[in-house]
């Protein structure tokens, strides 16, 4: 027969082998969800998940839930697909498919500005759109 200290040293050693397993499959959909959603955005994905491997293992569930905000935080500024915010283009300040640097006015020669929601270039020399 067994004493009341080893049933009640069973139940615990089933709950901690419970929240064990449990820890290791939150762990292992996060990490999962995690690289997906950062390779879908254009983001460094094995250096998150390796950073929420690290935080799971020294920091526990602590460390797991802070990664996890803080990606949720910075993906916002991440859009999906990897694509750029509009009004950047390769040369990194011009909008895709123009040129880096400011056009031209064919009139007075100065630098014109790419205004998007007209998708035109002004002159403010001239105060005219080309």
């Amino acid at each position: 027969m067994d004493t009341a200290f080893q049933v009640l040293a069973a139940g615990l050693l089933a709950w901690l082998a419970f929240l064990c397993v449990a820890a290791i499959v939150a762990l292992i959909l996060g990490g999962v969800w995690m690289y997906r959603d950062a390779e879908s955005r254009g983001m460094d994905a094995v250096v998150w998940l390796i950073l929420l491997i690290l935080a799971t293992l020294f920091g526990t569930l602590i460390g797991f839930v802070i990664v996890l905000v803080v990606y949720l935080v910075v993906r916002e500024n991440h859009p999906v697909g990897a694509g750029m915010p509009f009004g950047y283009g390769p040369g990194g300040y011009g909008p895709a498919g123009y040129p880096s640097v400011p056009a031209a006015c064919p009139m007075c020669g100065n630098p014109m500005t790419w205004y998007p929601q007209y998708a035109r270039w002004y002159c403010p020399t001239c105060a005219q759109y080309r």
